[in-house]
């Protein structure tokens, strides 16, 4: 007659399953894992950005961005734009549903919205009577938001913001 197993046998038996299930984690944790994104794109591109991208399956351009907008906002932003461009040497370009102005860093960027557009400005202060978040950085930095609704709006205290932050961001040589 054969003897019940003890709780000796009953607890070497589930160690020796966990031994051989360690072993079997640890060969595919070793294991190559396939990347979702080429090793060129994750520098240039955030993580909202592939996410929206990766929902929508495309990269947005800015003139897609900005084509759903009235004639008023439309105008505003190329004048906006127009402004920005001639401050100096940038980069401009879309990102996610933004469009960024950036030298080493982005300056400033517009968020185009159905019925206005959002500028939000990175300067070492605030802007009072502004919307202000401030960014975890090692420079004190805030991010400041002016609503856009008309391209007369586009002039001197917003200019003098934009090209204040223009100044403030580090320029494409320097570290």
């Amino acid at each position: 007659m054969p003897r019940p197993p003890t709780k000796t046998s009953a607890r070497k038996s589930r160690v020796g399953k966990s031994k051989t299930s360690k072993k079997s984690k640890r060969s595919a944790n070793n294991s190559p894992v396939p990347k979702l994104y080429p090793p060129w794109s994750v520098k240039e591109k955030g993580s909202v950005t592939r996410h929206l991208e990766s929902q929508q399956g495309r990269a947005f351009t800015e003139a897609e961005l900005i084509d759903g907008l009235d004639e008023d906002l439309r105008d505003a932003w190329h004048k906006l734009r127009d402004f920005a461009a001639d401050l100096g040497p940038q980069r401009i370009y879309a990102s996610a549903l933004s469009i960024m102005f950036s030298r080493k860093v982005c300056y400033f960027y517009v968020r185009p919205k159905k019925t206005f557009l959002e500028v939000w400005i990175f300067l070492p202060r605030e802007i009072e009577g502004f919307t202000t978040m401030r960014g975890p950085a090692k420079k004190v930095k805030y991010c400041n938001l002016f609503k856009l609704i008309h391209p007369d709006q586009v002039e001197e205290p917003l200019t003098h913001w934009i090209r204040e932050a223009f100044d403030y961001a580090p320029e494409l040589g320097r570290s």
